[in-house]
């Protein structure tokens, strides 16, 4: 797998990321994470259906908690245009 060594930042320490780079109009390759209830799920398990992603690091922090909120606050939009988020 490839390693891309320096790229972002944590804490103000280098992190290496694994996988190849995207670029915005690239397929997702499939991956697996875990749900809200700590099952593993893959994204090849939503084919042919429109995902919205979002990861976080902490709710903890100002940004991550704004990105949510905005997130849950247009949930109802998304449920009526039939995307998915997870």
């Amino acid at each position: 797998m490839e390693e891309r060594k320096g790229v972002i930042t944590f804490m103000g320490n280098p992190l290496t990321l694994l996988g190849p780079s995207l670029k915005v109009g690239d397929k997702a390759p499939n991956f697996t994470v875990l749900d809200n209830a700590l099952n593993p799920v893959q994204l090849s398990s939503y084919k042919g259906k429109v995902c919205i992603l979002s990861s976080v690091p902490s709710l903890d922090t100002p940004v991550c908690d704004l990105e949510t909120a905005g997130l849950t606050r247009r949930r109802g939009l998304w449920d009526r245009m039939s995307l998915f988020l997870q």
